[in-house]
């Protein structure tokens, strides 16, 4: 079958650009969608006796008290991330601690970026975005327009939202450090490239809590299959190629990490699949840890992209 490659559309642009579209045009929607009530308490894996404990200990959100509970993806994910830091032995104060650290609102005002912030975010956007694109985002924080956007869809960000933003949209390793002296930083891969700094906190002892990882739980559960369109955890492109593993409806999917590691699943005659292939090709998927996919559906029909275009081929 001879391969036609259709012509770019508007929709095809790089990384750099859809983050800054995502901040002013897409935000309020996403906003809504992880705050929506949709999880019972049951999903979260949390018996009800023990999430009664932690409300009274400040480890859940204070909710009226009725024969059911519905979380939002926020609150379910911070039970699955408390369980974890539970599991490990921090005390509930710490835990705690960190619930108000990550559920804190986020606003940076535009008169609070001095000159040397201004200097500083310049410098770090430049090794992720061109120059045009550094100073357009500069220059949207600096008029008020991001600040102005928020303030109209009434949306404040808290920091755990802004981590998951990071993580699904800027296809960043987005987590927090837990240090024994009770400080918690906010840890995102980029900030390797921050020299001294960056290699300072790491060089402390820590705890990682991967923000990141608990999303890929999330998405390789079958079980919230359903709830992955429904809070945009995956492109069109992405969700397309998981439920062709996970419904066995492909011939062979392709996934390219780099120019040296490449990984080619494909059905048997029976339709059978090496499910710890499938999983780790989903989860690759869920980070965004790829360069590129190509799927080949048994009709003969093909799709093809990358992290920063997408076509149909």
């Amino acid at each position: 079958m001879e391969e036609t490659e259709l012509p770019e559309t508007e929709a095809s642009t790089d990384a750099a650009d859809f983050a800054l579209q995502l901040d002013l045009q897409q935000l309020p929607e996403l906003y809504e969608k992880l705050r929506e009530p949709i999880f019972s308490l049951k999903q979260s894996g949390i018996a009800p006796k023990l999430y009664v404990d932690w409300k009274k200990a400040g480890l859940a959100p204070k909710t009226e008290e009725q024969a059911w509970t519905k979380l939002s993806f926020l609150e379910f994910l911070w039970l699955k991330m408390a369980k974890e830091l539970r599991e490990l032995g921090l005390p509930l104060a710490r835990v705690k601690a960190l619930r108000e650290y990550l559920f804190a609102l986020q606003e940076i005002p535009a008169e609070a970026l001095t000159p040397e912030m201004i200097a500083k975010l310049r410098d770090e956007l430049s090794k992720m975005m061109s120059p045009k694109e550094v100073e357009a985002f500069i220059a949207e924080h600096l008029s008020g327009q991001v600040q102005a956007a928020q303030a109209n869809y009434g949306v404040q960000l808290c920091l755990l939202e802004s981590l998951i933003y990071a993580a699904l949209y800027r296809k960043q390793e987005a987590g927090i450090l837990i240090f024994p002296s009770g400080d918690l930083a906010p840890w995102l891969d980029e900030m390797q490239g921050m020299g001294p700094e960056g290699q300072v906190l790491l060089g402390r002892t820590h705890v990682f809590l991967s923000i990141t990882q608990h999303l890929a739980a999330f998405i390789l559960d079958e079980d919230k299959a359903d709830y992955i369109p429904r809070l945009s955890l995956l492109s069109d492109e992405e969700l397309q190629v998981v439920r062709a593993i996970r419904n066995k409806s492909f011939r062979q999917v392709t996934i390219t990490f780099d120019e040296k590691r490449q990984i080619t699943l494909r059905t048997t005659s029976d339709g059978m699949l090496d499910e710890a292939l499938s999983k780790e090709l989903i989860e690759t998927l869920a980070l965004k840890n790829y360069q590129s996919v190509e799927l080949e559906n048994r009709g003969g029909s093909r799709l093809k992209f990358t992290k920063e275009h997408r076509r149909r081929i």
